[in-house]
C-alpha cells in the first residue's frame, strides 16, 4: 500500500468527522432560531429544538474542531494530488502541458518578476519576514501570537525536507529549468514556506489591528504573494503543477493546526497592546 493511501483513508475518516461537524453547524443554527427567533424572544413551541442541539453548539465553539476539519480536509487533497502523481492520472496529467506554455511564453519583464519572488519567496526570505515579525510580537508583547509564528516556521523546517525525501520525486528536465536545482521536487518548499509563514504572519497582524482597510489589505497582499510565490516555481521550470498544490495544501494543513491553537489559547481574552488596550475589535 502506498504512503498516499495511507494518507487518504486517515484524512477521510477525519474529514468524515468534519462533515458530521458541518451537520452539526446546520443543527446548532436551526436551534438558534429556534431559541431566539428574529427579534431574540424564544419562538413558542421550539424551545426544545435548542436544547438538543446545544452539546453540538458547545462543541463548536471549540477550535480543535475547526483546526481539524480544516487540516485533514487539505491534508486529504494533499494526498490526492499525490496518488494522482504516482498514477500519473487527473491532476498529474497537466503537469507537462502547464510546463510547456510557461516556458513557450517566457518574456524577460516576467522572467525578472518571476525570479525576483522566487529569491524572496525562498528559504532566506521567509525566515526573514518570521524573524521580523517574531520580534516585533515580542517587543508589543503578543507573547502566543510569537510562539505562533515561531512553531508555524519551525514546522516549515521540518515538513519539507521530510516529505521531500520521502516522496523523492523527480524536477522538471534542466532544459526547461533557468535556475537549476536537483532536489526532490514534492512539494514545493516554496509553496509550502510562504502560505504557512506568509499565510500565519498576515492572519496574526489581521488580528491585532482595528481597522477593517488593513485587515484586508494585509490578507490580500498575503493571498496574492503566496500565488504569486506558487507560479514563480512554475515559470522557472523547477516544479511540475502539482508539486506546488501538495505544497499549498499540506502548508494549509499545518497553518490551519497552528490558528487553531492560537486560536484555543488565546480564546476569551483579546490581544493586549502596549498601553494595555485591547488590540482588538
Amino acid at each position: 500500500m502506498r504512503f498516499a493511501d495511507l494518507q487518504q483513508g486517515a484524512g477521510v475518516l477525519v474529514w468524515m468527522c468534519w462533515l458530521v461537524t458541518a451537520v452539526a453547524l446546520c443543527a446548532y443554527r436551526v436551534g438558534l432560531r429556534a431559541t431566539t427567533g428574529t427579534g431574540g424572544a424564544p419562538l413558542p413551541g421550539l424551545p426544545a429544538v435548542g436544547a438538543l442541539v446545544a452539546p453540538a453548539r458547545r462543541v463548536l465553539r471549540r477550535p480543535a474542531v475547526w483546526g481539524t476539519g480544516v487540516a485533514s480536509t487539505l491534508f486529504t487533497a494533499q494526498a490526492t494530488v499525490v496518488d494522482s502523481v504516482a498514477d500519473h492520472s487527473s491532476l498529474a496529467a497537466a503537469d507537462r502541458p502547464v510546463l510547456g506554455w510557461l516556458v513557450a511564453h517566457r518574456a524577460r519583464d516576467w522572467t525578472v518578476v518571476m525570479e525576483t519572488a522566487s529569491r524572496y519567496g525562498g528559504t532566506l526570505g521567509t525566515l526573514v519576514l518570521a524573524l521580523v515579525a517574531v520580534a516585533v510580537l515580542v517587543w508589543r508583547r503578543h507573547w502566543w501570537e510569537a510562539a505562533t509564528v515561531t512553531v508555524a516556521s519551525a514546522g516549515v523546517a521540518v515538513l519539507v525536507p521530510a516529505f521531500k525525501d520521502f516522496y523523492a520525486r523527480p524536477r522538471p528536465p534542466v532544459a526547461t529549468q533557468l535556475v537549476p536545482q536537483f532536489d526532490p521536487s514534492l512539494p514545493s518548499g516554496h509553496a509550502l514556506g510562504s502560505i504557512v509563514i506568509v499565510g500565519v504572519v498576515a492572519i496574526v497582524a489581521a488580528r491585532l489591528v482595528r481597522s477593517l482597510v488593513v485587515r484586508v489589505a494585509a490578507l490580500g497582499t498575503a493571498a496574492a504573494t503566496i500565488v504569486l510565490i506558487g507560479v514563480s516555481r512554475l515559470y522557472l521550470g523547477v516544479h511540475w503543477f502539482t508539486d506546488v498544490l501538495a505544497g499549498w495544501f499540506l502548508g494549509g494543513a499545518w497553518l490551519a493546526v497552528c490558528l487553531a491553537a492560537l486560536h484555543a489559547l488565546t480564546a476569551g481574552r483579546a490581544p493586549v497592546r502596549r498601553d494595555g488596550t485591547p488590540a482588538l475589535l
